[in-house]
Order: structure tokens, then sequence, then C-alpha cells
């Protein structure tokens, strides 16, 4: 059986403001990665190697960082 992982990744980030003015809250780093990329790790670590990312506004932002996904496998 494979196993699916959804990440919803949508929203504004205006409480987050200024800090994501320029960028989406997703590409937000910490520790030099963004956040969405330790959710991507996570789903990877426990086997599931399908995983979809729900955006909003800032689809093209998200399709940029993570590209088609062969980073990770």
């Amino acid at each position: 059986m494979e196993l699916k992982g959804l990440i919803l990744s949508g929203g504004a980030g205006t409480r987050l403001r200024p800090i994501t003015h320029t960028s989406a809250k997703q590409l937000v780093p910490v520790a030099n990665k963004p956040i969405l990329f330790y959710g991507i790790e996570a789903l990877k670590g426990a086997g599931i190697t399908d995983i979809g990312i729900i955006v909003g506004d800032t689809e093209e932002e998200i399709r940029q960082a993570c590209g088609d996904g062969s980073n990770w496998g």
C-alpha cells in the first residue's frame, strides 16, 4: 500500500508582517531552511513519497522553491 501526504500551505501570512511582506510564510527560513521543507522531509522520513501541497496566492513562489520534488526523491 502506498501512502500519500498532503501539506496545507496556503494563507497570506498577514500576522507575520513585515517578515512575510515580500515572501510566502511557508518559505520563511528557520535554521537556513524554509519551514515548508521541514514538513516535506518529515513525510519523506515516514516513508511517504507521494506528497501534494495545497497552495493559495503564493503558488508561484512555492513552485519555484520546491520544483518538481526531485530534490526529495
